[in-house]
């Protein structure tokens, strides 16, 4: 089992060859728990990939400096720095941009220029984000995947071979989409390794799938 996990990484980070991946797909075949596990590692990558990243605070690396132990100084550590060290104007981040917006708007209400007003970025409204979905199944001849976001057309987004395990990237914009995948263009699965489900209306389910920026 270590070993298949090992070669279960190499796949993830596009390291195996071709003979490593046609071993996999044979042991995956044989093996359920393995397959299970492998579908598990596919949704977490997907969900990794389609997280929300947050950037770090302004203050986040002063905080965790200040924190940190500080050396206790030497006897003679006050009169150095008093004969030696240089002369720094420190200033606080926060600080300076609160004084800097009050120059800004002294000056621009002594000379008549427009009030400058801090603005937060904002995301273009069809921004789009690449979301890869898969799929194993060793025997189907053809994969495409209908949802939503192509008005569920079969022959749209057809999904791409590599050892029995089916793959397709999509570019879609931030929203909730129902999804199946076809198989050999007749058979409709729900992707099993979605985390939300929902009724079609004709008695079979759609995965469904949150994409954000």
């Amino acid at each position: 089992m270590d070993k298949d996990r090992e070669l279960i990484q190499k796949i993830f980070d596009n390291e195996a060859d071709e003979r490593e991946r046609a071993t996999f797909a044979r042991c995956m075949e044989a093996d359920d728990e393995l397959r299970k596990e492998t579908a598990g590692l596919s949704n977490a990558v997907r969900l990794l990939e389609e997280s929300e990243r947050f950037d770090a605070p302004m203050a986040f690396t002063a905080g965790v400096m200040n924190r940190l132990p500080k050396k206790k100084p030497s006897l003679f550590a006050p009169v150095r720095e008093f004969l030696f060290g240089s002369r720094v104007l420190r200033w606080n981040m926060a600080t300076a941009l609160a004084t800097a917006a009050v120059l800004i708007t002294t000056i621009a209400s002594l000379s008549g220029m427009p009030r400058w007003t801090p603005t937060h970025a904002v995301q273009p409204a069809d921004a789009a984000t690449t979301v890869r979905l898969t799929f194993y199944s060793p025997q189907a001849q053809s994969v495409a995947v209908a949802g939503d976001f192509n008005k569920w057309r079969t022959d749209s987004d057809e999904m791409k071979r590599l050892d029995g395990m089916w793959s397709v990237d999509l570019k879609l914009k931030p929203g909730v989409y129902a999804y199946s995948f076809v198989i050999d263009g007749s058979s409709w699965v729900p992707d099993p390794g979605a985390t939300a489900y929902e009724d079609d209306g004709l008695g079979s389910r759609n995965a469904v799938m949150r994409v954000t920026i």
